[in-house]
């Protein structure tokens, strides 16, 4: 938690937006979800590969050319997680992410004793990622636009 007044540039969240057109979204929607950008970063991989315009602080537009690739790589990644079985396998898994430090900072910080725990987290995260699937899967599903915007 901060105690300050910031500006925008010290915002540090991901906005899945699903209610924007083809050309424009309303900044943080009533109807958006939104995710810790430490956290998304385990993610963020799965973007890029799907749409190789992705920008991690400004919006990407994930239209019906980028919405079923994207489905693929969560559901890749989804797979690799739910394969994890040890501490080791787990931070293997988070150092080999660009970000994968700055989560693990970020989780020490949240939680010092969290290698005790980390099977939770794991779980936290591969729930993480099946509620992205559920958006993307409702996007395919109702036809629209997935807006990722990086603050």
């Amino acid at each position: 938690m901060k105690f300050e007044i910031y500006d925008q540039k010290s915002l540090n969240f991901v906005e899945l937006n699903t209610t924007g057109t083809n050309f424009q979204y309303v900044k943080c929607d009533p109807e958006s979800k939104y995710i810790d950008t430490p956290l998304f970063n385990l993610f963020a991989d799965s973007f890029e590969k799907a749409n190789r315009l992705y920008e991690c602080y400004g919006e990407t537009k994930f239209n019906t050319r980028y919405i079923i690739p994207l489905r693929n790589r969560l559901l890749i990644n989804l797979t690799i997680l739910e394969k994890i079985q040890t501490l080791e396998d787990f931070q293997k898994h988070i150092n080999s992410k660009v970000q994968g430090k700055e989560f693990l900072h970020a989780l020490v910080a949240h939680d010092k004793g969290w290698s005790d725990r980390w099977k939770i987290y794991l779980d936290r995260i591969i729930q993480i990622n099946r509620e992205i699937l559920d958006i993307v899967d409702f996007c395919i599903d109702e036809d629209r636009i997935l807006w990722v915007i990086g603050y």
